[in-house]
């Protein structure tokens, strides 16, 4: 089987048909067992009706004891997402944003605005600054600043003690230089370095490329890029919310007279 079809799913399939082979009594509750998955759950995985959840995917890993270059193509599978893009569908909130300007200077500018609002919609959300301070791992005092800006701009209320959003979901002006965007980019930048050290594969995912390209069609890629990232907020917002992440992407020219190719 080639690297294109070699998927988790039949590597799961493939260690349990060696292991019966080693033991006819091999069951696929004992296989659940090793894998440290629920006999049902391991069942509509091998039948393709359900994806291995991503909480197991460690423990899998381990009882699957596979080969490093079998491991690789199982995680590779694993993260390789079933959904079409074409299929997401960009929810009415994400067309109907409200709209920051320069005059929300600290708000576009300093993340931590971005994160509470985000992290208020979360399950489990507690309106109190010494949660979002451990949540988000600010101080409580940066907590309480950020808070109280977001009230100012009346984009939070305190409704009894409970923190309540008073708009969509925020956008900015595109295409436009901003000092305050340029500040926020660099923090989210910034930020990229550290995760990338501190988090692990499983929850995170950085990827790039560089590629020779048609300055003329430039305008579109953007147009592309905003799509995909509406697109995305509609997937991953779908259903139970239960983490707050950030969605960074970059597109920049390599070579140093990319102006002159307009001119």
């Amino acid at each position: 089987m080639n690297k294109s079809t070699y998927n988790y799913i039949y590597i799961l399939k493939e260690v349990f048909t060696q292991r019966q082979k080693a033991n006819a009594h091999y069951s696929l509750r004992a296989y659940a067992r090793d894998l440290k998955v629920h006999p049902s759950t391991l069942s509509l995985i091998l039948k393709e009706k359900r994806r291995l959840p991503l909480k197991n995917l460690k423990t899998v890993m381990t009882g699957l004891n596979l080969s490093p270059s079998k491991e690789g193509l199982f995680k590779e599978s694993f993260y390789r997402t079933k959904a079409r893009l074409d299929d997401i569908k960009i929810k009415e909130e994400y067309q109907d944003r409200y709209l920051l300007d320069e005059a929300h200077h600290d708000i576009i500018s300093e993340w931590e605005h971005y994160a509470i609002l985000s992290l208020i919609e979360t399950k489990g959300f507690e309106s109190q600054p010494e949660y979002i301070a451990r949540k988000l791992e600010i101080t409580v005092s940066r907590a309480e600043i950020v808070i109280e800006n977001l009230i100012r701009a009346n984009l939070l209320i305190n409704d009894n003690g409970k923190y309540r959003l008073t708009q969509n979901p925020l956008r900015t002006t595109e295409d436009i230089s901003s000092k305050a965007l340029k500040k926020s980019h660099i923090e989210t930048l910034d930020m990229g370095k550290n995760k990338l050290e501190e988090v692990e594969l499983e929850f995170r995912d950085f990827s790039s490329m560089t590629i020779a390209v048609n300055h003329e069609k430039l305008a579109e890629a953007k147009t592309i890029i905003r799509e995909f990232r509406q697109k995305l907020a509609s997937l991953l917002r779908d259903g139970e919310k239960t983490e707050v992440y950030q969605v960074a992407i970059q597109l920049y020219p390599l070579t140093k007279n990319y102006k002159e190719t307009l001119q």
